[in-house]
């Protein structure tokens, strides 16, 4: 269930407190003063989600029918609008950043482009960053690299932004047989000088794990990327890996959170290691995301305070520093 917290203190206090910790460098102190600031949204107390393969068979078999890919590629494209216009007051108004232990700074709302291709990639990513988006995640598994590169460059030759101002995420898969080169290439699709943040997309074997980590740490080196992570990884054994045993230890954790399944108990491990959470499905995802925005005790939310569904949520997320 959703639940309000009301605090006494005023949020202009709070966020000068918040100010003060991440000069600092206590994530802990500034995660707390952060939920204080925000303290007149919700904080959530929701169950684990349930068994979600039923879904994504479903899915699977709409996507081998030939007559509904076109209307399902309209509906996503809608879709993906829509959220940006429903988020887009809280992007141009928050403009919020994180300071990595990488020393970088980056934002704490941004765009996924898991599914995307083509032209529905490229004008998905040029919107976002023309409604105020800074941060664009991509990956190599998602084969979207050049759209998402080819839309940057335009938004930047449209005087939208400059590439100092836009936080770009990659991620390489556990199994490549020579991921110095994925990197180089990674380079090449998005056609930029460097990637501000690039991640291990997901457990593969411990061999192919620390071969892609350590070539992200020589890149690092290299100049070809600030600042590395980790994803799909849900516990402190497996991340404790990645701090102990390496030169660089992770700046970002990149996993599966929302209203209906959060992994507190890492967020707060991660934090007191200097180490921030990243979420991914943030409205539910794998065919969850109408259950989130019609959710009866959000839309109760969004009523009271005149704002959207959407705009609760990634409320949510910010306050609960996921």
């Amino acid at each position: 269930m959703l639940q309000w917290s009301i605090l006494s203190e005023s949020p202009s206090s709070c966020a000068a407190k918040a100010c003060e910790a991440r000069e600092a460098g206590a994530i802990a102190e500034w995660r707390k003063a952060r939920r204080r600031e925000f303290s007149c949204f919700c904080v959530a107390k929701c169950s684990p989600f349930g068994e979600q393969k039923k879904t994504r068979e479903v899915s699977a078999a709409n996507d081998e029918r030939p007559d509904l890919r076109g209307e399902m590629l309209l509906k996503k494209l809608f879709l993906i609008f829509a959220v940006l216009l429903m988020t887009d007051l809280i992007a141009a108004k928050e403009n919020q950043t994180v300071k990595l232990n990488s020393g970088y700074e980056m934002p704490t709302l941004g765009l996924g482009t898991w599914t995307l291709t083509g032209e529905t990639c490229e004008n998905a990513v040029y919107a976002a960053l023309k409604s105020g988006y800074r941060l664009i995640d991509t990956a190599k598994y998602y084969g979207n690299e050049s759209e998402v590169g080819n839309a940057i460059r335009r938004a930047i030759k449209d005087g939208i932004c400059k590439r100092e101002e836009i936080f770009v995420t990659t991620k390489l898969v556990p199994c490549s047989n020579n991921p110095d080169l994925d990197i180089d290439d990674s380079l090449k699709q998005l056609g930029l000088p460097y990637i501000d943040l690039c991640l291990l997309h997901q457990h593969g074997s411990a061999s192919g794990d620390d071969a892609v980590y350590k070539a992200m740490i020589r890149a690092v080196k290299d100049g070809k990327i600030r600042s590395i992570g980790i994803s799909n990884f849900y516990t402190e054994k497996t991340v404790s890996h990645f701090i102990k045993d390496f030169e660089i230890p992770p700046a970002v954790i990149q996993n599966e959170n929302h209203l209906k399944y959060q992994n507190n108990a890492l967020r707060d491990w991660a934090a007191k290691k200097g180490i921030f959470i990243e979420s991914y499905y943030p409205f539910g995802g794998r065919g969850h995301t109408k259950e989130h925005l019609q959710n009866e005790t959000v839309l109760e939310i969004a009523r009271a305070h005149g704002k959207s569904a959407a705009q609760i949520i990634v409320r949510w997320h910010l306050q609960s520093l996921y």
